[in-house]
């Protein structure tokens, strides 16, 4: 099989797999979409949510994210979209849509790039669900 030497990867960080629940909360102007996260790096992560199809176009108005897992939380971190899709599902919906985008995180300050990669350690880590200490993690 040949391989395709076209494709060059373009992201800074190693993308790492969540192996337990993340919640991401997407902070607009005037509202939240909520949904989970599938995976996480450095510089952002990948998004998975449900749309309303009537609802109106938001990305020019996202502002940050909040990351949650279990106890453990960050808020705030600024970001920006670079891409949105439609996820195909054997569920068909005619009020909502399943989506996944990529959020990239803006520009972190060292305390902030030092807490996001304490919480991703703990995020990918199998461990995480017995964990009943009460920690927030706070930018």
């Amino acid at each position: 099989m040949k391989e395709n030497n076209d494709y060059k990867e373009s992201r800074k960080n190693i993308r790492a797999k969540v192996h337990n629940t993340l919640v991401g909360i997407l902070n607009f102007k005037e509202s939240e979409t909520i949904g989970t996260i599938t995976d996480i790096s450095l510089g952002g992560v990948k998004f998975a949510y449900y749309e309303l199809k009537m609802e109106p176009e938001k990305r020019s108005l996202l502002h940050s994210i909040d990351l949650i897992a279990n106890s453990y939380s960050m808020f705030e971190i600024l970001c920006t979209y670079i891409w949105d899709d439609e996820v195909e599902t054997q569920f068909h919906n005619k009020l909502t849509t399943v989506k996944q985008c990529g959020i990239q995180f803006g520009k972190l300050t060292p305390k902030q790039t030092y807490l996001l990669s304490k919480f991703i350690d703990i995020c990918i880590s199998e461990g995480i669900k017995s964990l009943t200490s009460k920690a927030t993690i706070n930018v």
